[in-house]
């Protein structure tokens, strides 16, 4: 089934068809029932990258944060801030400009001068680099690299402590095939290596991924929505719509 399945990603990118993520999750089940789903994994990332107590942000200043969900429905993973209040006078357009331009991070996905290969919060989706739930980043300092490495199999040891026995050689078993998962990991991220599976992936993400800003209009009674679509511009396309009709997409 394992070979079938790559032989399946090798078909899908060398004739260039169309798979979306759910299919790429199905197929991936079919291989291996412990396989993370790709969009599970992906959506919970960007909410942890985005929360409170993960984001490095000013929240004195930013009163309002973003959230990710995906719509199996629309085939559609939204990046989304909600109730956001406009009372002054200007035009929606340009409110939801300037709320954009508060994040940087998500702007310069809209920039369409700027070509980043991936964005951080959507690197949940890159399944290849889960260790122990776990999206790893190395930053190729050898020793830095190697704490990280150590870290990772020590939490591994600790939250799969009923694995372990008065079995030494079973023990250090299971540690080496640990191990083994993290140094591939780590070698195709060093060396900067795409798969397969990575290339359908981000092409999936760039078709897929819109963002959007709720915005309540209390001086008129009307919500409305924001919405960006990647390296498309900072223009947003402005709709009628509240957060209740988007809360079932």
């Amino acid at each position: 089934m394992k070979t079938q399945l790559i032989f399946f990603l090798f078909l899908v990118q060398s004739l260039s068809a169309e798979i979306r993520l759910d299919d790429l999750d199905y197929f991936r089940s079919l291989a291996n029932s412990d396989n993370k789903s790709i969009i599970s994994s992906g959506t919970d990332f960007c909410n942890d990258f985005f929360d409170r107590n993960n984001l490095s942000v000013n929240y004195q200043k930013y009163q309002n944060f973003f959230l990710c969900k995906f719509s199996k429905k629309r085939n559609r993973f939204y990046i989304y801030m909600l109730a956001v209040e406009k009372k002054e006078s200007e035009k929606l357009k340009e409110f939801c400009k300037k709320k954009i331009n508060e994040w940087p991070i998500i702007f310069d996905h809209l920039d369409k001068k700027v070509f980043s290969t991936k964005q951080e919060y959507l690197g949940g989706f890159y399944v290849d680099n889960l260790f122990n739930e776990t999206i790893l980043n190395f930053s190729k300092n050898y020793e830095s690299d190697q704490r990280l490495i150590n870290n990772e199999v020590d939490k591994y040891i600790l939250e799969n402590r009923e694995l372990f026995t008065n079995n030494n050689i079973q023990n250090n078993q299971i540690i080496e095939k640990e191990l083994s998962k993290i140094s591939k990991i780590y070698k195709k991220i060093i060396n900067e290596d795409v798969s397969n599976l990575d290339k359908i992936i981000k092409y999936q993400l760039d078709k897929i991924v819109r963002y959007k800003i709720f915005v309540n209009d209390t001086k008129n009674f009307i919500s409305y929505s924001c919405n960006w679509e990647p390296r498309k511009g900072l223009e947003p396309y402005i709709k009628r719509e509240k957060f209740s009709e988007f809360e079932d997409v």
